[in-house]
Parts: C-alpha cells; structure tokens; sequence
C-alpha cells in the first residue's frame, strides 16, 4: 500500500480554516487596579500562529464584532501586538484610538516608511506601546513615538532593567510596563525600581504567611454559606444576617438595585431572603467574597468571577455532561473558589475546611478530580493559551474551539461588569 499522501489532500488540509484560540492577560497598576490586558492568540494545532501578531488583530475584528468593546473589556484598554514588518495599519483602523494600544515587538531597524507609519497613528489618536525594550539604538529612537514601554523580566537581571528604566524615562514621561512578572515579590520590586505598571500571572499565586487567619468579615460569609450548605432554616439565616447589619445592607441595596424585587416591598430579611432563593444567594456571597477588597478593583474579582461563569457555560454547553441547575450551581462556584486562596492568602485546604462544602466540590478544587475538576484544568488551560491542552480536555467534553471562545468571550463580557 502506498504512503504517498493525494495532492489534493494534502493541499486542501493546508487552506482549511484553522480554529483562533483567544487569551488575554491583565496589566496592573500599584494598587493592584486592572488598566487593560493584552490579547493574544494561538492555533489550535499548538504552539504560537505563523504570524501571531497578526492573529491577534484577526481575532479582535471577529471578536469585537460580535462583542462591543465595553462589554468585553469593561471600560479597560486592549493591548494588541503587530510587528515592524508585518503591520497591517487598515486592520488597526477597525479598533477605537480611545481603547486599542497598539504593542509593538522591534527586531530590526525600523524603515522610515514604518516611522512616518507610527506618526500617523499618533495624529489618529492612538498611545503606542513598545515591547520587549532593549537598550539598542533604534529602540531608544523609536521612544519618542511611545506611551508605554514594556521591559521583560523573564530575560533580563532586576539590575539590567533598572538600567533600561533610567534610559526609558530620560526621553520624557512614558508609562512602563514590567512583563512576565512571576512572583508578588517581584512585582513590589519592579514597582519600587519604579515600574508603573506590571503583566503577569503573579497575582494569582498566593503568598502563604504562617499563622495567618480568615479576616472577620470573611468569616461572616463563610457562616453564612455553612448554613446555606447545609440546608438550614430561612429563620436561622435570617439571624446571620442580622448579626452583620453591614451585609444585610449590601444584601437589601442588591436586590434593589439588581431589579429582583419583583414589584414588592422588601421590608425584612426573611423576604429577601424568600425572594432570592438559596442559590443565588450563596452565588451572591461568593461573589462578595471577591468583591470585598477594600473599595478598590480587584483583579482576582474578574479572574475568578471568568472562571465561575465559564465553567458554568462551558458544562451547560458540553454534549457528555448533565446540566441540571445543581451541577450548574456547583461548576460556578468551583471556578470561582479556585481563586480564594489567592485572595485571602490561607491554604486552600484550610478554606474548603471551613466552608463545609459537598465533597465533590473540595475535590474539585484541591485535586482537580471529577467533572468540575475537568472543567477546571481546562479554564486555566484558556487562561495560559495552551491550546493543545484546552483542545484535548475540550474534546473529552465534546467540545470544539468555537465553543470554547464562545464561552470565554461570554464569561469575560459577564464578569467585566462585576469589575
């Protein structure tokens, strides 16, 4: 039998369409405020695209035809990376000045024809960003046309980046941005070297501190998921709630303002409690948990807040799993918890052990075991643009690509008016 592979074969499988995996990492300011992300994509083949700074506009007009960049973004800016070389100015055109940051990776002297290019999105109203500044010539000239300068951690010495910091602000006020910053410590560092901004996945990795205890106005939540957990009475509920006069404001000015009353006078706690029902409310408590982070954003709010909602659409939507509204109900808090240990900074175990929830749910998150679990693996494999990852757990759902960017696209658009 012949090996040789039909030429028609072989050309059709290589102008087939090939699936566009999105991502997107947060850009955070000093205290700890979400000021954009960057987009990125991947094929579904692995790896980067042939092109993936390109890819990433072509997945920005598909996605931000179907989504409006509020929704998608909630009020922040979208960091796109092109290249010198391959920059398709007619496709930046498609994206608003006031939101898109055109990011830009220089490898080579930059033509005048690209210089006078960078000019002319200036006038259009564009902030540009540089990326992976290095202290060569043409990246000290190309300054002056930028708003943000991104120096990496990941291949440079904290010495040699406060070497490019001080070249950086010699040309005038710029915005810089510390990229692949993998540690909290690390990031306080960039910060007193004088770094405004930082990009990475840091503040997701706790920092355990020895004897550290669950704050007191966590612990009020906590009790009050206990008791939705296990069922107890609407009147022992009720006198949780009075305990914390502050949560049962927040509870009351919830239900008003989230239109849940239903055209009835909210006059106790109890109805409240009648009118919204346990799930939701323990969803709301959840929330709350994320949300409480002394006034200010929180990234941890939208990270988990995305997962929650996508593991909760990515389980309605795949065909080898139930979707009853328990299931739904526990795929949500299973993306949303697997973030608190980030937030509080106490080990996971000790949470879960507090929180006296279904064992399934713990297994969930500690092991990542069973469906939840499944879930789970597959939402950080989105997170990180592992796409031959995303892509085989996906499939062990019967899940496509176009299911998962769907999903993703729809959680990050939910949780973005959280923020």
């Amino acid at each position: 039998m012949s090996n040789a592979i039909d030429p028609q074969m072989r050309d059709a499988a290589a102008t087939a369409p090939r699936e566009e995996f999105i991502a997107r990492q947060a850009i955070l300011g000093r205290q700890g405020e979400i000021i954009g992300y960057e987009l990125y994509a991947r094929e579904e083949q692995g790896g980067p695209m042939d092109d993936p700074f390109l890819a990433s506009a072509r997945v920005l007009i598909k996605a931000f035809s179907q989504f409006g960049v509020e929704q998608l973004l909630g009020g922040k800016l979208a960091f796109v990376n092109f290249t010198n070389s391959l920059f398709d100015e007619k496709s930046l055109g498609l994206f608003p000045a006031d939101r898109i940051i055109p990011e830009f990776t220089i490898t080579e002297a930059p033509s005048a024809e690209f210089l006078a290019t960078l000019g002319a999105l200036r006038r259009q109203g564009y902030r540009l960003a540089l990326d992976r500044f290095q202290d060569t010539p043409w990246h000290v000239d190309l300054l002056s046309f930028m708003d943000f300068v991104k120096v990496d951690l990941y291949s440079a010495e904290l010495a040699d980046v406060q070497a490019q910091i001080r070249t950086i602000r010699r040309s005038g006020d710029k915005a810089i941005v510390a990229t692949r910053v993998e540690t909290q410590a690390v990031a306080q560092h960039c910060y007193e070297a004088g770094v405004d901004f930082t990009q990475g996945y840091y503040f997701m990795r706790p920092e355990i501190i020895a004897g550290k205890r669950i704050a007191a106005n966590h612990l009020s939540i906590f009790r009050l998921l206990n008791l939705l957990g296990g069922n107890s009475p609407v009147a022992e509920i009720e006198q949780a709630f009075q305990k914390d006069p502050g949560l049962s404001y927040q509870l009351l000015r919830y239900m008003n303002s989230a239109g849940l009353t239903r055209g009835q006078e909210i006059d106790s706690i109890r109805r409240a409690l009648i009118l919204l029902g346990r799930q939701p409310l323990q969803r709301w408590l959840t929330l709350l948990l994320f949300a409480g982070q002394g006034g200010r954003s929180s990234p941890l709010l939208t990270m988990a807040a995305t997962r929650g909602r996508l593991a909760e659409q990515l389980r309605q939507k795949a065909p080898a799993l139930s979707a009853d509204s328990v299931q739904m109900h526990q795929s949500f808090l299973v993306g949303m918890l697997s973030l608190l240990d980030a937030m509080l900074g106490v080990p996971m175990a000790d949470i879960l052990g507090d929180l006296h929830l279904p064992p399934e749910v713990n297994a969930a998150v500690l092991q990542h075991e069973g469906e939840n679990g499944t879930l789970l693996r597959l939402i950080e494999a989105v997170e990180q643009g592992d796409a031959p990852g995303a892509l085989a757990l996906a499939g062990s759902l019967g899940l496509d690509m176009a299911d998962i960017n769907q999903c993703y696209l729809n959680a990050m658009a939910w949780a973005a008016v959280l923020d």
